[in-house]
């Protein structure tokens, strides 16, 4: 029986990705590629479609050994955290071997076969019922419900923790976030929902940079108490607050 593999392209040491991960964690090339094949190791041991459930970048940095590994990931592009308790791997399908695939249908093989033969003396209705194809019918149409806009368009995940890096990095000034999940983490995937154009980096680097041309949303004025008001992004990003910024409530122009 063969092993299980993973791809690891003959071009990857000089791959500019690689680089920047390099110069991220201040390492050389070929510690990054034993971080990378680790890192892909352990999503194709534990998943079957590139998502990692209760996994965060920090249990994942203990797990490989090697602390920050998993932010510089996710700054490439390579690596995709929900700001809740999800990872996700963008290029699973193109680093992963066959093992993840054959397990997932290895495991619907032995399950359907245990659920039919529970149902072989009932009809043809009740036996894909009990095969679990309505119910799956069922699980798809809820999750793709998940997945939609206002506007019935899927929508990606939120890059929480992308969007938080950019408001410290454009607006540092401004309160630092220490805690975002809760209400808070809502307000934002609401906000990113909302309308497909704000569906970037791009939009949130611009909002920001907006942002910090307003004095009096960046604390270079006095609020009406006579103290300077300096909001978070928790503020900015609630639908009340958020409408008035972008309307330009707080510009001499408006924003684009």
């Amino acid at each position: 029986m063969s092993s299980n593999w993973i791809k690891m392209r003959c071009d990857l040491q000089t791959h500019p990705k690689v680089v920047r991960i390099l110069s991220a964690t201040q390492s050389d090339k070929f510690r990054v590629i034993g971080g990378l094949h680790a890192v892909w190791s352990v999503f194709d041991a534990h998943s079957v479609d590139g998502t990692l459930k209760g996994y965060t970048p920090e249990l994942l940095d203990h797990v490989i050994g090697w602390e920050g590994f998993s932010r510089a990931m996710e700054a490439v592009g390579w690596l995709v955290f929900d700001g809740e308790e999800t990872l996700s791997l963008p290029e699973f399908t193109e680093h992963n071997g066959q093992s993840a695939k054959r397990r997932a249908e290895d495991q619907k093989r032995k399950r359907d076969a245990r659920r039919c033969q529970q149902s072989v003396h009932d009809d043809a209705d009740k036996i894909r019922t009990e095969c679990g194809l309505e119910k799956k019918r069922e699980e798809y149409i809820e999750e793709a419900k998940a997945s939609l806009s206002p506007a019935g368009d899927v929508v990606p995940a939120c890059p929480h923790e992308a969007i938080v890096a950019l408001y410290h990095e454009i607006l540092p000034a401004n309160p630092r976030i220490r805690v975002w999940d809760g209400a808070r983490a809502s307000q934002l995937r609401a906000r990113w929902r909302e309308d497909p154009k704000r569906q970037s980096l791009d939009y949130w680097r611009r909002f920001f940079e907006y942002i910090a041309q307003s004095p009096f949303l960046t604390g270079r004025t006095e609020g009406k108490n006579g103290r300077p008001f300096l909001p978070g992004l928790d503020w900015m990003v609630k639908a009340g607050n958020f409408a008035k910024i972008i309307e330009g409530r707080y510009h001499e122009r408006e924003a684009v």
